[in-house]
């Protein structure tokens, strides 16, 4: 494609035309000031148009000018014509300081572009986050796994989905995560780690599967103690200063989670729940189990979204705060617990959990680190609401599934980079 350069000209006001994407609007009230301004100190700005006359920057100054009577205006013109992405990134730069935004029209921008224009985080959230919601993507986890009879993927591997990043290694190598993220760093923790029950991570809940699953989910307190302190540590490493940290973990060990939150600096909020829409039978113990636990806590002071208002402690995103609280927990089976046949993690989780913690705690195009990807539902629930997830898992068969779950849902290629990663 030829380079793209610039060159001024004159053009008649009336010959040009107004960019239908265009997200700038003006207000009356804000017209009146441009015109008053434009007849006190004459136009001296320059309209950026493409090369069919099409305005780029200064469609509301075109408005004045027409209104005032002004016939002819400078323009900068580009040496050929530019592609849509150019229109809008053009577009978009052209315009970060004026007007007013259309935020309808700025919903079908490219978030990176947008941010790359110069929007922050806080910015986007106002417009970008009000009409974002998660939806289950309806994968069949059993059938899909069945399908992997030998991994593509290999120790190492780095996989691309989109804007988001998987590599096949262990998260308590703390050279692995910070070779996968470079100079990016995490704004969020959330991570669903193996819950030491001594459910197979081979054959799955049911024990009739041959999933490829090696890790040892049976280990003594102090082996599983170490073993998320590896992980805590690695995560904190490629993380900003002010973080929100959440671990999902079985009852019986949210103590190893709470102490080691003291012991590395992070100070306990909550103890959020998922209430389960079916029960664990347990018939040796009194009560059966139908509750997860996410064990929530911060670093410094990190962002919080004030979009989301149902704020308890309660994990599934459609129960709300308040009076109703009791009535909705009876009736939140929108985040159902998979049936066992349909698990391929002990503990799978619905893509729409992860829904509240993601919206509360992050911002558009902010970086959630996941040291345990399995499943991948907190990537088809980020890729849902426009954050990325950068994760690790250390068995093949799963970033295979999780690549197969990305393009299913998006309908884009993944790209995976061979040997990435060598440990030491």
């Amino acid at each position: 494609m030829k380079k793209l350069s610039w060159t001024t000209g004159i053009r008649e006001v009336k010959d040009l035309f107004p960019w239908k994407e265009n997200p700038r609007k003006i207000s009356k009230q804000a017209l009146d000031k441009l015109k008053e301004k434009i007849t006190q100190n004459g136009f001296h700005s320059v309209i950026v148009i493409d090369t069919d006359n099409t305005i780029l920057s200064g469609n509301q100054r075109k408005t004045a000018l027409t209104e005032l009577g002004v016939s002819t205006v400078n323009v900068m013109i580009p040496s050929r014509k530019l592609t849509d992405k150019e229109r809008r990134k053009i577009g978009i730069e052209s315009n970060i300081n004026d007007g007013e935004w259309d935020f309808e029209k700025l919903k079908s921008f490219d978030l990176e572009l947008l941010q790359f224009a110069g929007f922050d985080g806080k910015e986007l959230v106002k417009f970008w986050d009000e009409e974002k919601d998660t939806k289950d993507d309806k994968f069949d986890v059993d059938k899909e796994l069945k399908k992997i009879k030998t991994p593509q993927t290999k120790p190492g591997d780095l996989i691309i989905m989109g804007n988001h990043k998987l590599l096949c290694a262990s998260s308590t190598d703390i050279n692995a995560v910070t070779k996968l993220f470079g100079d990016d760093r995490a704004t969020a923790i959330y991570s669903d780690p193996p819950f030491n029950i001594g459910l197979s991570y081979d054959k799955g809940v049911g024990n009739k599967s041959n999933y490829g699953g090696s890790f040892d989910d049976n280990q003594s307190a102090d082996e599983y103690v170490n073993f998320i302190r590896k992980v805590m540590q690695s995560s904190l490493a490629i993380s900003i200063k002010d973080i929100h940290v959440a671990f999902w973990c079985d009852e019986a060990w949210v103590w190893v989670f709470q102490t080691l939150y003291m012991e590395l600096g992070i100070k306990n909020r909550r103890l959020n729940i998922w209430i389960k829409n079916n029960s664990s039978p347990t018939p040796a113990v009194a009560f059966s189990k139908c509750t997860e636990f996410c064990v929530y806590g911060t670093k410094g002071l990190p962002y919080l979204s004030d979009l989301i208002k149902n704020l308890n402690e309660i994990q599934n995103k459609d129960c709300t705060t308040g009076n109703q609280l009791l009535g909705d927990i009876s009736n939140i089976w929108a985040i159902k617990r998979l049936p066992s046949n349909q698990m391929e993690h002990p503990t799978s989780k619905n893509p729409e959990l992860h829904h509240k913690f993601i919206m509360r705690c992050t911002k558009p195009g902010d970086i959630i680190f996941d040291a345990f990807s399995g499943s991948a539902s907190t990537m088809i629930c980020a890729e849902q609401l426009d954050r990325k997830v950068y994760s690790l898992e250390i068995e093949p068969v799963f970033c295979d599934l999780a690549i197969r779950r990305y393009e299913k849902l998006t309908g884009r290629k993944a790209t995976v980079t061979k040997n990435y990663y060598e440990k030491e």
